[in-house]
């Protein structure tokens, strides 16, 4: 195996760890010499790996110390929930992500909101449609779509921590590096006022989303609605 592949498989594992939970911040990554042992690999090899995960912002390495785990990976939700965690402070309600359309390969729709690439055309989409509910409480609705280019078993597989993001990074090696979005009030179909728990025509916040990725060509499109009656949302 080449040097690019080996460090590439200590960088995947150690990432897939610490998204995971096995090694939570502030925890000590095992040891240069650790993992030269159990991969059977140089240190340089490690610490290529190592440097990589320091870059994504994962850990920070210190001399005499180690490898620390970090856990800060640059955000770029740029939406929070104004009250949601004071809403859950001191209640048994579980914070969760439910599928009302599990992952589904499909055609791009004709009159999708955002321009396309020939590449992303001819690939098709990964189609799916998710609600965040804090509680009995339905928060948002989300539609995604993203280009099935690449992305073996990705239908097949749960998600790592109900997160696309985790799922994306640790499986398929694409992160988020930016995004572009707009949003606008609109009032509420019946088909998402019944998913969002609302009457017909309640107003509502769609917030719709570009996001670029570190594979060149490869984004992520994401058409979310918002319940604006219990819930504020910051950008």
């Amino acid at each position: 195996m080449k040097d690019t592949a080996r460090y590439r498989t200590v960088q995947k594992d150690l990432r897939r760890s610490i998204i995971e939970g096995k090694y939570r911040v502030g925890d000590l990554l095992p040891s240069e010499n650790e993992l030269c042992s159990h991969y059977g690999i140089a240190r340089m090899t490690v610490r290529n790996a190592l440097s990589n995960l320091e870059t994504e912002g994962l850990i920070e390495r210190q001399k005499g110390k180690g490898s620390i785990v970090k856990f800060k990976r640059k955000s770029i939700e740029l939406l929070s929930i104004k009250g949601f965690t004071e809403i859950m402070k001191g209640k048994e309600h579980k914070i969760d992500t439910v599928f009302l359309q599990a992952p589904m390969v499909s055609q791009w729709e004709d009159d999708f909101y955002w321009a396309l690439s020939e590449m992303e055309i001819q690939a098709g989409s990964i189609f799916m449609s998710r609600i965040r509910m804090s509680g009995e409480k339905v928060i948002m609705v989300e539609n995604t779509f993203l280009s099935n280019s690449n992305l073996t078993d990705f239908c097949e597989i749960p998600f790592i921590n109900k997160s696309l993001f985790d799922t994306l990074i640790v499986n398929h090696d694409i992160e988020m590096t930016g995004v572009v979005q707009k949003f606008r009030a609109i009032p509420a179909t019946e088909e998402l006022a019944n998913s969002l728990q609302l009457g017909v025509g309640a107003p509502i916040l769609e917030i719709i989303r570009k996001l670029t990725t570190n594979r060149e060509g490869f984004f992520v499109y994401s058409f979310a609605y918002c319940n604006t009656d219990d819930f504020t949302i910051e950008a």
